[in-house]
């Protein structure tokens, strides 16, 4: 008990800290010829990013966001300037941005090519998570909240998502960690790995990922690493479909050869909606909780 409530309050000491260490890296991120007064027409190039503008209060500054940005649902009435891997930039032109928010290299190539056709040409750009741990996600709030000048409701932003994670991961501290296996894909199957945000989640939620250390950060594995790795819990991500019952029925179906998995056995096959925990944005404490009460429902449960 002792040694995890170490280990957790280090956890959040380190994002905390990540949060108050990034003032620099920004301003060698934001050219000299624009000041944060200036920055009026955003345009964001992913639905996370569009997420984070959103809940900075930023609305009315948001020029233009992806296709597949649509929560929340004011997101939907903004211009469209392609979806999150094929931004258009003559689109992204057409709007007169003085600030692009775009993803960064290794995970997304595509947005970093943007990024640097979009220099060339004289706009600003705002590049974040580098890599996808949750401490990106601090960091680029941090950084959007410094350059619009909205630096007070980007510190009350994290402070709330990191409370509520610690929430959560305070009600699981004294159970059994519960081996997790989190798929995103059947064909082939493939699942996340431990380098991953996802694997934070898990662990945050109570749970350790089945899976050891891979190379890949969602890796595919075959059907002996799957029997070995002895998941107690399955959960699956509804990947935007809406018909969760239907799905998990699916699910179900797909999962029953394997009856020696203890997951399969004991049906603790979850699907659930991935909206909040297949992104790492401003809803990250609500993926955390959805995956604790597959873990762990009586923890959730009211008492009579």
């Amino acid at each position: 008990m002792k040694k995890w409530w170490i280990l957790l309050t280090a956890f959040f000491c380190w994002i905390i800290a990540g949060f108050t260490l990034f003032d620099i890296r920004l301003v060698q991120n934001t050219p000299a010829n624009i000041t944060t007064d200036e920055i009026s027409r955003i345009i964001s190039t992913a639905p996370n990013i569009t997420e984070i503008l959103f809940a900075l209060g930023l609305e009315e500054k948001i020029a233009a966001v992806t296709s597949d940005s649509i929560y929340p649902p004011a997101a939907a009435k903004k211009t469209k300037i392609g979806n999150f891997w094929q931004p258009d930039i003559e689109t992204i032109i057409a709007t007169k941005p003085n600030l692009v928010v775009t993803l960064g290299f290794p995970l997304y190539p595509q947005q970093q090519n943007l990024a640097d056709r979009l220099r060339r040409i004289g706009y600003t750009c705002l590049t974040v998570f580098n890599n996808e741990q949750i401490s990106d996600l601090f960091d680029a709030i941090n950084k959007l909240g410094l350059a619009t000048q909205t630096q007070d409701k980007a510190y009350i932003l994290a402070t709330q998502i990191q409370n509520e994670i610690k929430r959560i991961s305070l009600l699981t501290t004294e159970t059994e960690k519960i081996r997790v296996l989190y798929v995103v894909q059947r064909e082939p199957l493939r699942v996340a790995g431990t380098d991953t945000f996802i694997n934070e989640m898990i662990s945050l939620a109570g749970g350790e990922n089945a899976i050891g250390p891979t190379i890949q950060k969602y890796p595919p594995i075959g059907t002996e690493q799957l029997i070995l790795c002895n998941a107690d819990v399955i959960i699956e991500p509804t990947m935007g479909q809406k018909n969760s019952e239907q799905l998990r029925n699916n699910a179900v179906e797909y999962w029953s050869r394997y009856k020696n998995i203890p997951a399969v056995e004991n049906n603790r096959i979850y699907v659930v909606d991935d909206d909040t925990i297949s992104q790492l944005g401003p809803r990250l404490n609500e993926g955390v909780e959805t995956i604790a009460r597959c873990l762990r429902p009586e923890l959730f449960e009211k008492p009579n």
